[in-house]
Parts: structure tokens; sequence; C-alpha cells
């Protein structure tokens, strides 16, 4: 009964955090949203972006660690800020961490796993997430 309760309150932060909705299914928690990024070209021209966001987490036996994985695709502008975010967010790295870069359609797929509390895990990617809304007056065109 325990593991249960917090299994719910494992899913029930991580959602509140990410700002969605886990789906249960083959044994993994799934995530999955599209974040919308609106960028100037120039003075009278937006281009809007739907960029994908997937995350992934399976609980390990120990109940308190999970193996996590994100795939989060960047425009060019925004992956400094990401990566920055990421290295210097309070929450320090676990040791069983990756991440891997490709580049997709013009833009950074940027997939990470590690091996940690889920909401830890939660906890800093939503925060580099929220750090790119706040900065998106920086990915303004000339």
């Amino acid at each position: 009964m325990v593991e249960t309760n917090l299994l719910v309150k494992t899913t029930a932060t991580i959602s509140s955090l990410l700002g969605g909705e886990l789906e249960f299914y083959d044994d993994v928690w799934h995530l999955e949203k599209r974040r919308e990024v609106k960028v100037q070209t120039s003075s009278e021209l937006f281009v809007h972006w739907s960029l994908d966001l997937s995350v992934t987490y399976e609980m390990t036996s120990a109940y308190d660690k999970a193996i996590n994985r994100a795939e989060v695709f960047l425009l060019p502008e925004e992956l400094p800020v990401f990566i920055n975010e990421l290295i210097k967010h309070p929450l320090y790295f676990p040791s069983s961490y990756s991440q891997q870069m490709s580049t997709e359609r013009g833009m950074f797929c940027l997939r990470i796993t590690s091996h940690e509390s889920p909401e830890h895990f939660a906890i800093r990617l939503s925060d580099s997430l929220r750090t790119l809304e706040e900065n998106s007056m920086l990915f303004k065109g000339e």
C-alpha cells in the first residue's frame, strides 16, 4: 500500500511539474506534449514553432529511483540557454546521467537519460524549460 501511495504521489508531482498527464503503458510512465514557441524574425514577422517534448520514467525495484528519459526539441538559439540551466541547476546530475544531441528537421534534439528520483529529474527538466519561456525575448531576430 505504501508503494502505491508513493507511486500516486510521484506521478501527480511529475504531472504538475511538467504540465501534462502521465499515461502508463508497456510498464513505463509516459508524458507527451508540445511546446509552443513564437520567434520574431523581423519587425513584422513572427514564426510559430510547435516543438515535441517526450518524457518517460520506469520505476526500479527501489521505488525511490527510476530510469528517466526525455527527448526535447530545441531551436538553435534555445540550446545554449537550456544546457546552461541544466548545468547550473542546484540539483546536481546523478552519477548515472547521459545526454546525446542530434539535429533533426533544422532543430536540435536533446536526449537525456538518468537513473535517479523521477521528481529530481522532472524538477531539473521543468526548471530548464521554464528558463526558456522566461528568456523567450532573447530569441528575437534583428
